[in-house]
Protein backbone atom coordinates (compact mmCIF):
# COMPACT_ATOMS: atom_id res chain seq x y z
CA UNK A 1 0.00 0.00 0.00
CA UNK A 2 1.49 3.32 -0.99
CA UNK A 3 1.10 5.59 2.05
CA UNK A 4 1.18 9.38 1.80
CA UNK A 5 3.23 11.50 4.20
CA UNK A 6 2.62 15.24 4.46
CA UNK A 7 5.25 17.50 6.03
CA UNK A 8 4.64 21.11 6.98
CA UNK A 9 8.25 22.14 6.42
CA UNK A 10 11.58 20.85 5.12
CA UNK A 11 12.92 20.31 8.64
CA UNK A 12 10.14 17.83 9.38
CA UNK A 13 11.10 15.73 6.36
CA UNK A 14 14.78 15.84 7.33
CA UNK A 15 13.89 14.71 10.86
CA UNK A 16 11.81 11.85 9.47
CA UNK A 17 14.70 10.67 7.28
CA UNK A 18 17.08 10.86 10.23
CA UNK A 19 14.71 8.74 12.33
CA UNK A 20 14.56 6.10 9.60
CA UNK A 21 18.36 5.99 9.53
CA UNK A 22 18.47 5.45 13.29
CA UNK A 23 15.79 2.77 13.15
CA UNK A 24 17.36 0.85 10.24
CA UNK A 25 21.05 1.79 9.89
CA UNK A 26 21.62 -0.86 7.21
CA UNK A 27 18.82 0.49 5.03
CA UNK A 28 19.05 2.42 1.77
CA UNK A 29 17.09 5.66 1.45
CA UNK A 30 16.49 7.54 -1.79
CA UNK A 31 14.30 10.60 -2.39
CA UNK A 32 13.15 11.53 -5.89
CA UNK A 33 11.85 15.01 -6.78
CA UNK A 34 8.81 14.55 -9.04
CA UNK A 35 8.88 18.17 -10.24
CA UNK A 36 12.61 18.47 -10.98
CA UNK A 37 12.73 14.78 -11.98
CA UNK A 38 15.99 14.16 -10.18
CA UNK A 39 17.31 12.37 -7.10
CA UNK A 40 17.83 14.85 -4.26
CA UNK A 41 18.75 12.62 -1.32
CA UNK A 42 20.37 9.26 -0.69
CA UNK A 43 21.58 7.35 2.34
CA UNK A 44 23.62 4.17 1.84
CA UNK A 45 26.00 2.99 4.56
CA UNK A 46 26.17 -0.57 3.17
CA UNK A 47 29.73 -0.99 1.88
CA UNK A 48 28.57 -3.61 -0.63
CA UNK A 49 26.44 -1.02 -2.43
CA UNK A 50 28.79 0.71 -4.85
CA UNK A 51 27.98 3.90 -6.73
CA UNK A 52 27.23 1.81 -9.83
CA UNK A 53 24.95 -0.52 -7.86
CA UNK A 54 23.16 2.45 -6.33
CA UNK A 55 22.59 3.94 -9.77
CA UNK A 56 21.17 0.65 -11.06
CA UNK A 57 18.92 0.36 -8.02
CA UNK A 58 17.56 3.86 -8.54
CA UNK A 59 16.85 3.13 -12.20
CA UNK A 60 14.92 0.00 -11.22
CA UNK A 61 12.97 1.94 -8.59
CA UNK A 62 11.99 4.58 -11.12
CA UNK A 63 10.66 1.86 -13.42
CA UNK A 64 8.59 0.46 -10.56
CA UNK A 65 7.30 3.95 -9.79
CA UNK A 66 6.17 4.48 -13.39
CA UNK A 67 4.50 1.05 -13.48
CA UNK A 68 2.61 1.69 -10.25
CA UNK A 69 1.11 4.87 -11.71
CA UNK A 70 -0.50 3.04 -14.61
CA UNK A 71 -1.15 -0.45 -13.23
CA UNK A 72 -1.84 -2.24 -9.98
CA UNK A 73 1.84 -2.95 -9.30
CA UNK A 74 2.82 -3.28 -5.63
CA UNK A 75 4.66 -0.45 -3.91
CA UNK A 76 6.14 -2.97 -1.51
CA UNK A 77 8.06 -6.05 -2.54
CA UNK A 78 11.44 -7.61 -3.21
CA UNK A 79 13.98 -6.18 -5.63
CA UNK A 80 16.93 -8.07 -7.06
CA UNK A 81 19.39 -6.84 -9.65
CA UNK A 82 20.33 -9.01 -12.66
CA UNK A 83 23.32 -11.31 -12.03
CA UNK A 84 23.26 -10.53 -8.31
CA UNK A 85 22.53 -12.79 -5.34
CA UNK A 86 21.64 -9.87 -3.08
CA UNK A 87 18.05 -8.68 -2.73
CA UNK A 88 16.28 -5.83 -0.96
CA UNK A 89 12.85 -5.38 0.53
CA UNK A 90 11.59 -2.06 -0.82
CA UNK A 91 8.74 0.29 -0.05
CA UNK A 92 7.83 3.62 -1.65
CA UNK A 93 6.13 6.57 0.02
CA UNK A 94 4.64 9.60 -1.68
CA UNK A 95 5.81 12.67 0.22
CA UNK A 96 4.92 16.34 0.13
CA UNK A 97 6.39 19.42 1.84
CA UNK A 98 3.85 22.25 1.96
CA UNK A 99 6.14 25.23 2.65
CA UNK A 100 8.67 24.17 0.00
CA UNK A 101 6.03 23.29 -2.61
CA UNK A 102 7.75 19.93 -2.99
CA UNK A 103 6.27 16.61 -4.05
CA UNK A 104 8.29 13.46 -4.50
CA UNK A 105 8.81 9.86 -3.56
CA UNK A 106 10.85 8.21 -0.82
CA UNK A 107 12.23 4.73 -1.48
CA UNK A 108 13.16 2.71 1.59
CA UNK A 109 15.17 -0.49 1.05
CA UNK A 110 16.35 -3.12 3.52
CA UNK A 111 18.63 -6.09 2.73
CA UNK A 112 16.94 -9.47 2.41
CA UNK A 113 18.40 -12.71 3.70
CA UNK A 114 17.05 -14.66 0.71
CA UNK A 115 17.37 -14.45 -3.06
CA UNK A 116 14.26 -13.76 -5.06
CA UNK A 117 12.96 -13.70 -8.60
CA UNK A 118 10.73 -11.15 -10.25
CA UNK A 119 7.81 -13.50 -9.74
CA UNK A 120 7.83 -12.81 -5.99
CA UNK A 121 6.79 -9.21 -6.52
CA UNK A 122 3.15 -10.29 -6.37
CA UNK A 123 1.63 -12.57 -3.72
CA UNK A 124 0.88 -16.11 -4.82
CA UNK A 125 -2.60 -17.56 -5.11
CA UNK A 126 -1.64 -20.19 -2.54
CA UNK A 127 -0.71 -17.49 -0.01
CA UNK A 128 -3.98 -15.69 -0.69
CA UNK A 129 -5.93 -18.90 -0.10
CA UNK A 130 -4.18 -19.55 3.20
CA UNK A 131 -5.14 -16.10 4.44
CA UNK A 132 -8.72 -16.65 3.30
CA UNK A 133 -8.76 -19.81 5.40
CA UNK A 134 -7.17 -18.04 8.37
CA UNK A 135 -9.79 -15.26 8.35
CA UNK A 136 -12.60 -17.49 7.02
CA UNK A 137 -13.36 -14.71 4.54
CA UNK A 138 -12.92 -14.43 0.78
CA UNK A 139 -14.79 -11.23 -0.09
CA UNK A 140 -13.08 -8.76 -2.49
CA UNK A 141 -12.48 -6.33 0.40
CA UNK A 142 -10.62 -8.97 2.38
CA UNK A 143 -8.71 -10.21 -0.67
CA UNK A 144 -7.40 -6.66 -1.09
CA UNK A 145 -6.28 -6.67 2.55
CA UNK A 146 -4.57 -10.05 2.09
CA UNK A 147 -2.47 -8.70 -0.78
CA UNK A 148 -1.19 -5.90 1.47
CA UNK A 149 -0.42 -8.33 4.30
CA UNK A 150 1.63 -10.54 1.99
CA UNK A 151 3.64 -7.59 0.70
CA UNK A 152 4.37 -5.98 4.04
CA UNK A 153 5.09 -9.21 5.94
CA UNK A 154 8.42 -9.76 4.19
CA UNK A 155 9.66 -6.32 5.27
CA UNK A 156 10.58 -4.90 8.66
CA UNK A 157 8.55 -1.72 8.23
CA UNK A 158 6.27 -0.59 11.07
CA UNK A 159 2.62 -1.38 10.36
CA UNK A 160 -0.47 0.47 11.58
CA UNK A 161 -3.68 -1.59 11.49
CA UNK A 162 -6.86 0.51 11.33
CA UNK A 163 -10.33 -0.82 11.91
CA UNK A 164 -13.40 -0.66 14.08
CA UNK A 165 -13.66 -2.38 17.43
CA UNK A 166 -14.09 -6.12 17.05
CA UNK A 167 -13.06 -6.21 13.39
CA UNK A 168 -10.03 -8.47 13.93
CA UNK A 169 -7.04 -6.13 14.08
CA UNK A 170 -5.01 -8.52 16.23
CA UNK A 171 -5.62 -11.32 13.72
CA UNK A 172 -4.09 -9.07 11.05
CA UNK A 173 -1.03 -8.52 13.25
CA UNK A 174 -0.73 -12.27 13.80
CA UNK A 175 -0.98 -12.88 10.05
CA UNK A 176 1.82 -10.38 9.35
CA UNK A 177 4.01 -12.00 12.03
CA UNK A 178 3.33 -15.53 10.75
CA UNK A 179 4.54 -14.57 7.26
CA UNK A 180 7.56 -12.56 8.39
CA UNK A 181 11.18 -13.56 8.89
CA UNK A 182 10.43 -13.46 12.63
CA UNK A 183 7.69 -16.11 12.45
CA UNK A 184 9.67 -18.60 14.59
CA UNK A 185 10.02 -16.04 17.38
CA UNK A 186 7.54 -14.78 19.96
CA UNK A 187 4.45 -12.66 19.21
CA UNK A 188 3.30 -10.52 22.15
CA UNK A 189 0.15 -8.38 22.17
CA UNK A 190 -0.72 -5.69 24.68
CA UNK A 191 -3.86 -3.55 24.93
CA UNK A 192 -2.68 -0.01 25.68
CA UNK A 193 -6.20 1.10 26.67
CA UNK A 194 -6.53 -1.51 29.42
CA UNK A 195 -3.77 -0.13 31.66
CA UNK A 196 -3.16 3.21 33.34
CA UNK A 197 -0.07 5.21 32.39
CA UNK A 198 2.21 3.99 35.22
CA UNK A 199 1.38 0.31 34.80
CA UNK A 200 1.59 0.59 31.01
CA UNK A 201 5.06 2.14 31.19
CA UNK A 202 6.26 -0.71 33.40
CA UNK A 203 4.62 -3.29 31.14
CA UNK A 204 6.28 -1.79 28.07
CA UNK A 205 9.80 -1.18 29.37
CA UNK A 206 9.95 -3.18 32.61
CA UNK A 207 11.28 -2.06 35.98
CA UNK A 208 14.04 -2.93 38.41
CA UNK A 209 13.51 -3.98 41.99
CA UNK A 210 12.67 -0.99 44.17
CA UNK A 211 11.84 1.28 41.24
CA UNK A 212 8.60 2.28 42.97
CA UNK A 213 6.48 1.28 45.93
CA UNK A 214 5.46 -2.32 45.46
CA UNK A 215 8.26 -3.19 43.02
CA UNK A 216 9.52 -6.10 45.12
CA UNK A 217 11.17 -7.85 42.18
CA UNK A 218 12.55 -7.12 38.74
CA UNK A 219 10.03 -7.17 35.88
CA UNK A 220 10.86 -7.52 32.20
CA UNK A 221 8.72 -5.41 29.88
CA UNK A 222 7.29 -6.52 26.56
CA UNK A 223 10.06 -4.80 24.59
CA UNK A 224 12.51 -7.17 26.28
CA UNK A 225 10.27 -10.25 26.33
CA UNK A 226 9.49 -9.89 22.62
CA UNK A 227 13.17 -9.68 21.61
CA UNK A 228 13.64 -11.11 18.14
CA UNK A 229 9.90 -11.31 17.55
CA UNK A 230 6.91 -9.04 17.01
CA UNK A 231 5.28 -6.64 19.47
CA UNK A 232 1.65 -5.71 18.82
CA UNK A 233 0.46 -2.53 20.54
CA UNK A 234 -3.33 -2.41 20.32
CA UNK A 235 -5.26 0.85 20.88
CA UNK A 236 -2.08 2.88 20.42
CA UNK A 237 -4.07 6.14 20.35
CA UNK A 238 -4.91 5.71 24.04
CA UNK A 239 -1.29 6.07 25.20
CA UNK A 240 -0.79 9.34 27.17
CA UNK A 241 1.34 12.02 25.52
CA UNK A 242 4.18 11.71 28.04
CA UNK A 243 4.42 7.98 27.35
CA UNK A 244 4.21 8.62 23.61
CA UNK A 245 7.43 10.63 23.94
CA UNK A 246 9.19 7.69 25.63
CA UNK A 247 7.93 5.28 22.99
CA UNK A 248 9.19 7.60 20.25
CA UNK A 249 12.58 7.68 21.95
CA UNK A 250 12.78 3.89 21.84
CA UNK A 251 11.89 3.85 18.15
CA UNK A 252 14.48 6.53 17.40
CA UNK A 253 17.40 5.08 19.34
CA UNK A 254 16.57 1.38 19.33
CA UNK A 255 17.15 1.33 23.08
CA UNK A 256 15.05 1.49 26.24
CA UNK A 257 15.75 1.73 29.95
CA UNK A 258 13.59 -0.08 32.53
CA UNK A 259 11.95 2.08 35.19
CA UNK A 260 14.49 2.79 37.91
CA UNK A 261 17.29 1.30 35.83
CA UNK A 262 20.48 2.89 34.59
CA UNK A 263 21.58 0.57 31.80
CA UNK A 264 19.98 0.89 28.37
CA UNK A 265 18.85 -2.32 26.67
CA UNK A 266 18.93 -2.83 22.91
CA UNK A 267 15.52 -3.32 21.34
CA UNK A 268 15.07 -5.92 18.61
CA UNK A 269 11.36 -6.15 17.87
CA UNK A 270 9.09 -5.49 14.96
CA UNK A 271 6.36 -3.03 15.92
CA UNK A 272 2.77 -3.44 14.76
CA UNK A 273 0.20 -1.02 16.16
CA UNK A 274 -3.56 -0.77 15.87
CA UNK A 275 -6.30 1.74 16.54
CA UNK A 276 -9.95 2.41 15.79
CA UNK A 277 -9.27 6.16 15.75
CA UNK A 278 -8.15 8.42 12.89
CA UNK A 279 -4.60 9.18 14.03
CA UNK A 280 -4.15 12.06 11.60
CA UNK A 281 -7.13 13.78 13.19
CA UNK A 282 -5.84 12.92 16.67
CA UNK A 283 -2.49 14.50 15.74
CA UNK A 284 -4.21 17.63 14.40
CA UNK A 285 -6.10 17.93 17.68
CA UNK A 286 -2.88 17.59 19.69
CA UNK A 287 -3.82 14.26 21.25
CA UNK A 288 -1.22 12.22 19.38
CA UNK A 289 2.35 13.15 18.53
CA UNK A 290 2.79 13.76 14.83
CA UNK A 291 6.41 12.58 14.86
CA UNK A 292 5.32 9.30 16.46
CA UNK A 293 2.58 8.97 13.85
CA UNK A 294 5.19 9.23 11.10
CA UNK A 295 7.24 6.47 12.74
CA UNK A 296 4.33 4.07 13.25
CA UNK A 297 2.31 4.68 10.11
CA UNK A 298 4.82 3.62 7.47
CA UNK A 299 2.37 1.05 6.08
CA UNK A 300 -1.31 1.28 7.08
CA UNK A 301 -3.62 -1.72 6.73
CA UNK A 302 -7.37 -1.18 6.90
CA UNK A 303 -9.64 -3.97 8.17
CA UNK A 304 -13.06 -3.65 6.48
CA UNK A 305 -16.05 -3.76 8.86
CA UNK A 306 -18.30 -6.81 8.75
CA UNK A 307 -21.28 -4.84 7.40
CA UNK A 308 -19.22 -4.08 4.27
CA UNK A 309 -18.55 -7.77 3.56
CA UNK A 310 -21.71 -9.60 4.55
CA UNK A 311 -20.95 -12.39 2.09
CA UNK A 312 -18.33 -13.52 4.64
CA UNK A 313 -20.88 -14.01 7.44
CA UNK A 314 -21.88 -17.63 6.59
CA UNK A 315 -18.27 -18.86 6.63
CA UNK A 316 -17.34 -16.95 9.77
CA UNK A 317 -20.48 -18.13 11.56
CA UNK A 318 -19.87 -21.76 10.56
CA UNK A 319 -16.32 -21.60 11.90
CA UNK A 320 -17.42 -20.04 15.22
CA UNK A 321 -20.10 -22.68 15.70
CA UNK A 322 -17.66 -25.49 14.93
CA UNK A 323 -15.08 -24.02 17.30
CA UNK A 324 -17.50 -23.51 20.19
CA UNK A 325 -19.39 -26.79 19.83
CA UNK A 326 -16.17 -28.63 20.79
CA UNK A 327 -16.96 -32.37 21.09
CA UNK A 328 -20.68 -31.97 20.47
CA UNK A 329 -22.38 -32.15 17.09
CA UNK A 330 -21.94 -28.78 15.39
CA UNK A 331 -25.37 -27.20 14.87
CA UNK A 332 -26.14 -25.40 11.63
CA UNK A 333 -28.02 -22.18 11.05
CA UNK A 334 -31.45 -22.36 9.48
CA UNK A 335 -32.09 -20.26 6.41
CA UNK A 336 -34.18 -17.81 8.46
CA UNK A 337 -31.53 -17.46 11.17
CA UNK A 338 -28.82 -16.84 8.58
CA UNK A 339 -31.01 -14.24 6.91
CA UNK A 340 -31.29 -12.40 10.24
CA UNK A 341 -27.51 -12.41 10.65
CA UNK A 342 -26.92 -11.13 7.12
CA UNK A 343 -29.50 -8.34 7.41
CA UNK A 344 -28.04 -7.03 10.67
CA UNK A 345 -25.37 -4.29 10.48
CA UNK A 346 -22.96 -5.59 13.18
CA UNK A 347 -21.61 -2.41 14.81
CA UNK A 348 -19.49 -4.69 17.02
CA UNK A 349 -18.23 -6.61 13.97
CA UNK A 350 -16.92 -10.18 14.29
CA UNK A 351 -16.73 -9.96 18.09
CA UNK A 352 -20.44 -9.16 18.28
CA UNK A 353 -21.21 -11.97 15.82
CA UNK A 354 -19.30 -14.42 18.01
CA UNK A 355 -21.13 -13.32 21.17
CA UNK A 356 -24.46 -13.61 19.34
CA UNK A 357 -23.70 -17.17 18.28
CA UNK A 358 -22.56 -18.11 21.79
CA UNK A 359 -25.94 -16.90 23.04
CA UNK A 360 -27.70 -18.88 20.31
CA UNK A 361 -25.75 -22.04 21.18
CA UNK A 362 -26.86 -21.72 24.78
CA UNK A 363 -30.50 -21.10 23.85
CA UNK A 364 -30.61 -23.94 21.33
CA UNK A 365 -29.83 -26.38 24.18
CA UNK A 366 -28.00 -29.00 22.14
CA UNK A 367 -30.28 -28.95 19.08
CA UNK A 368 -28.81 -29.75 15.67
CA UNK A 369 -29.96 -26.45 14.22
CA UNK A 370 -30.15 -22.83 15.34
CA UNK A 371 -33.31 -21.00 14.39
CA UNK A 372 -34.26 -17.32 14.42
CA UNK A 373 -35.92 -17.81 17.83
CA UNK A 374 -32.55 -18.81 19.35
CA UNK A 375 -30.99 -15.46 18.46
CA UNK A 376 -31.09 -12.42 20.81
CA UNK A 377 -34.32 -10.43 20.47
CA UNK A 378 -32.49 -7.14 19.88
CA UNK A 379 -30.58 -8.66 16.95
CA UNK A 380 -33.75 -10.07 15.39
CA UNK A 381 -35.70 -6.81 15.82
CA UNK A 382 -32.86 -4.64 14.48
CA UNK A 383 -32.37 -6.99 11.54
CA UNK A 384 -36.07 -6.93 10.69
CA UNK A 385 -36.11 -3.13 10.91
CA UNK A 386 -33.14 -2.84 8.55
CA UNK A 387 -34.63 -5.36 6.13
CA UNK A 388 -37.95 -3.49 5.88
CA UNK A 389 -36.46 0.02 5.76
CA UNK A 390 -36.71 1.80 2.38
CA UNK A 391 -33.44 1.66 0.45
CA UNK A 392 -31.18 4.68 0.67
CA UNK A 393 -31.03 6.50 -2.68
CA UNK A 394 -27.67 5.94 -4.33
CA UNK A 395 -25.76 8.96 -5.67
CA UNK A 396 -25.46 9.21 -9.44
CA UNK A 397 -22.60 7.08 -10.74
CA UNK A 398 -19.66 9.27 -11.78
CA UNK A 399 -17.14 8.09 -14.37
CA UNK A 400 -13.68 8.03 -12.85
CA UNK A 401 -12.34 10.45 -15.50
CA UNK A 402 -14.44 13.55 -14.82
CA UNK A 403 -14.00 16.98 -13.33
CA UNK A 404 -15.24 15.50 -10.05
CA UNK A 405 -12.09 13.39 -9.71
CA UNK A 406 -11.22 12.51 -6.12
CA UNK A 407 -7.56 12.90 -5.16
CA UNK A 408 -5.76 10.33 -3.02
CA UNK A 409 -5.13 12.66 -0.06
CA UNK A 410 -8.82 13.54 0.28
CA UNK A 411 -9.90 9.92 0.02
CA UNK A 412 -7.36 8.73 2.59
CA UNK A 413 -8.37 11.46 5.06
CA UNK A 414 -12.06 10.57 4.73
CA UNK A 415 -11.39 6.84 5.13
CA UNK A 416 -9.63 7.61 8.40
CA UNK A 417 -12.24 10.14 9.54
CA UNK A 418 -15.12 7.72 9.02
CA UNK A 419 -13.06 4.67 10.11
CA UNK A 420 -13.48 2.99 6.75
CA UNK A 421 -17.28 3.20 6.64
CA UNK A 422 -17.57 3.32 2.87
CA UNK A 423 -21.19 4.43 2.79
CA UNK A 424 -20.28 7.56 4.80
CA UNK A 425 -17.17 8.24 2.70
CA UNK A 426 -19.15 7.88 -0.53
CA UNK A 427 -21.84 10.19 0.82
CA UNK A 428 -19.25 12.80 1.82
CA UNK A 429 -17.74 12.68 -1.68
CA UNK A 430 -21.12 12.62 -3.44
CA UNK A 431 -20.31 9.44 -5.34
CA UNK A 432 -21.64 5.89 -5.37
CA UNK A 433 -20.02 3.05 -3.43
CA UNK A 434 -19.07 1.47 -6.76
CA UNK A 435 -17.17 4.58 -7.79
CA UNK A 436 -15.56 4.72 -4.34
CA UNK A 437 -14.39 1.14 -4.70
CA UNK A 438 -12.81 2.00 -8.07
CA UNK A 439 -10.93 4.92 -6.50
CA UNK A 440 -9.70 2.74 -3.62
CA UNK A 441 -8.48 0.13 -6.09
CA UNK A 442 -6.78 2.79 -8.21
CA UNK A 443 -4.99 4.36 -5.22
CA UNK A 444 -4.29 1.02 -3.46
CA UNK A 445 -6.25 2.13 -0.38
Amino acid sequence: MNAIHDFEQQASLESFLFHLQQLCPDSLLYVYDDIAQTWIYEYAQDASVSAATGKTLKNQLLKLKLQSQSASQPQTGLLQLPNSAKAWHYHSLNIRVHTADFTGCLFFLQPSVATVSSQTLTPSAQAQNSLAEFFHSDSPQMQHMYSIIERVAITEFPVLVRGESGSGKELVAQAVHARSQRHAQVFIAINCAALNANILESELFGHVKGAFTGAIREHKGVFERAAGGTLFLDEIAEIPLELQAKLLRVLETGEFTPLGGEKAIKSNVRIITATHRALREEARLGRFRQDLLYRLRVIPIFVPPLRERKQDIPKIAAFILQQQAQFQVTPHLTEQALKVLINYDWPGNVRELKNTLLYALTMSAGKTEIDQHDLPDEIVHASLKLATAPPTPQPIELPIKTNNKVDKDTLQDLLEKYQGQTELVAQALGISRTTLWRYRKKYHL
